[in-house]
């Protein structure tokens, strides 16, 4: 009885511990907004208050920092916040949107509009995460690791004879001091230009979208006193806590769905006509142009922790006869290749010969490991429905001409 009174008691414990656990488990990534509008000054006051709920890696990659960015749509103007390194990041930083629009006129003259506020106005706030420079994987450490024990080029003159270490030293002391002075009369603008933008690349390659929110810029919204204005006309939203939503990739001639979940790839298909008979003699020829993902499903492929890469093959009578396979690259939202490589041929030497023919593309991710994880596949062919057979149809009955269309994978 005791053991059994124990029992019990443990497992209603435990079951009053998880149930809080498994609510935090699912929920959604949050920022803090606050907008005062103040007509007095014409301008528009946006704080970011902070976010919650935030993701701490993407794939084997940990997040290193947060930041946000607010932007007023229509409009140029957009500010971003400092980085904060934790997982519940609180900035209070505010920004001043102004509600004027200069327009140039004739002679030189510019004209100041003041502009209100409406329901077809809004501020979005994006939360970008920032990752660290090092993924968490063990075989890069073991590669890091190997770097550093390995001797340079610098280490193997050390070892060679004293002399040479003496003889090369003071030219090696004098080299750097050459150069700073050089550098100080002679300032060389457009390497430090490169340098620079070099950088800002690295910094924007890091960054991840977690998501964005919208506000609209309706009156109704704006139904609090500001606890501290400067004038009495000045109202605000209070604090408002917006779920982050996933930016999409806005792909047109597709299904958002199939768009989302796996990707897409433009392809052209084309049947060159024959010598002799538009009908046989020719080939029928698929290349790829380009590979686009939404922000979401590029996310998702990070988890997978390898590289991509795409596979067509020509499939007759159920037996690969020729295949192209891309390079492996990284996840990515959007990559190009070239028309001229990345293509199979089909022949068609008799009439009906391609009634046996259909083409597979494939997007697969390998590890470092050697693992292959489908992504996703579709099938070009005569047999196949939709907007892959629409395709097939068009090549072969206009030959000479090119069919390109979106196709997304399955």
């Amino acid at each position: 009885m005791a053991l059994a009174k124990l029992r019990n008691f443990i497992d209603n414990n435990l079951k009053t511990v998880s149930t809080p656990l498994d609510r935090t488990v699912n929920l959604e990534p949050e920022v803090g907004i606050r907008i005062v509008h103040s007509p007095n000054d014409k301008t528009l006051h946006v704080t970011v208050l902070g976010a919650r709920h935030l993701p701490q890696n993407f794939g084997f990659t940990r997040v290193n920092s947060y930041v946000v960015k607010v932007k007023l749509i229509p409009g140029k103007e957009k500010f971003e916040t400092t980085t904060k390194n934790e997982s519940w990041p609180q900035w209070n930083e505010g920004f001043t949107f102004l509600l004027r629009k200069e327009t140039k006129q004739k002679f030189g003259k510019s004209k100041v509009v003041e502009e209100e506020i409406s329901g077809s106005r809004f501020i979005v706030a994006t939360l970008y995460a920032i990752l660290e420079d090092k993924p968490l994987i063990a075989t890069e450490k073991k590669d890091s690791d190997k770097e550093k024990t390995s001797p340079t080029k610098g280490d193997s003159l050390k070892k060679g004879g004293k002399k040479k270490e003496g003889q090369s030293g003071s030219t090696e002391n004098q080299e750097p001091t050459k150069n700073k002075l050089l550098s100080q009369f002679f300032c060389k603008g457009p390497e430090k230009l490169a340098e620079s933008t070099a950088a800002e690349r690295r910094a924007y390659d890091k960054r991840r979208t977690i998501g964005a929110t919208t506000i609209p810029l309706d009156p109704k919204n704006f139904a609090c006193k500001p606890p501290k204005s400067k004038h009495a006309g000045d109202v605000s939203t209070g604090d408002l806590w917006k779920p982050l939503r996933p930016i999409a990739s806005g792909i047109s001639g597709a299904e958002e769905r199939k768009e989302n979940k796996k990707g897409q790839v433009e392809l052209s298909l084309c049947l060159s006509k024959g010598e002799k008979d538009e009908d046989s003699g020719g080939q029928l020829i698929l290349s790829l142009s380009r590979l686009r993902c939404s922000l979401q499903t590029m996310h998702e492929h990070e988890g997978l922790k390898g590289q991509m890469y795409l596979k067509m093959s020509v499939v007759d009578n159920g037996r690969v006869t020729h295949f192209w396979k891309s390079d492996r690259f990284a996840p990515t939202v959007s990559t190009k290749f070239s028309p001229e490589t990345a293509r199979v041929v089909a022949d068609n030497p008799y009439k009906g010969a391609l009634n046996d023919v259909s083409f597979v593309v494939k997007f697969v991710s390998k590890n470092k490991m050697g693992k292959k994880t489908p992504v996703g596949h579709f099938v070009l062919g005569p047999d196949v429905g939709g907007a892959y057979g629409e395709q097939w149809k068009q090549a072969l009955a206009k030959p000479g001409q090119e069919i390109t269309k979106w196709q997304a994978f399955q």
